[in-house]
C-alpha cells in the first residue's frame, strides 16, 4: 500500500507496520513492485528495509550487479560468507557492513537479530547460483543452460 507523500513532513509510524513483521524483511521505502499489506514510500532512489530474523534464516549466495547494500545490525549478530573466497564476516549491534555491487555473499544467522538494510538504488534484480555463470567455489546449485 503506497503512501503518498504531501507537502511537508511526513511518516509512517510503528504502529502501521508493526503487525507485518511475520516476513524477514519489512520493505518501508523503494520502487516496490510486489503488492504490500503495509505503508511504504515509493522511491526508486533507495531501498529501506527492516529486517527481523531468528536462528537459522541463512540465505542464498546472491549478488547484485548495479545494486550497492548496506546494513546496520541493531540486535543480535549476522554473519556473511564471501562466495569467492569462502571467509566468514560476523557483525554485532553497530556494526555497518558494505556489500558493493558485483560481490556474491550468503546470510547466516546463528540467533535472533535485527536490522536495517539500505540497496541503493532499489532494484529487485539478484542473482542466485542458477542464474551465475562465474567460475565459484562456493556453488550451491548448477547453472541454468539457456540462461
Amino acid at each position: 500500500m503506497e503512501r503518498i507523500p504531501t507537502h511537508g513532513m511526513n511518516a509512517i509510524r510503528l504502529a502501521e507496520y508493526a503487525g507485518h513483521f511475520a516476513a524477514r524483511h519489512l520493505f518501508l521505502v523503494g520502487d516496490l513492485r510486489r503488492p504490500n499489506p503495509h505503508p511504504f514510500f515509493r522511491d526508486p532512489r533507495v531501498e529501506i528495509i527492516a529486517c527481523k530474523y531468528e536462528a537459522g534464516d541463512a540465505g542464498l549466495y546472491h549478488w547484485h550487479a548495479d545494486v550497492t547494500e548496506y546494513e546496520l545490525v541493531l540486535e543480535g549478530s549476522v554473519s556473511y560468507v564471501e562466495a569467492a573466497s569462502g571467509a566468514l564476516h560476523r557483525y554485532g549491534p553497530g556494526d555497518l557492513t558494505l556489500v558493493p555491487a558485483g560481490v556474491c555473499v550468503r546470510r547466516m544467522v546463528d540467533q535472533p537479530c535485527r536490522t536495517l538494510a539500505l540497496k541503493i538504488p532499489s532494484s529487485a534484480e539478484k542473482i542466485h547460483c542458477r542464474e551465475c555463470h562465474r567460475e565459484c567455489p562456493s556453488r550451491q546449485e548448477p547453472a541454468e543452460e539457456n540462461a
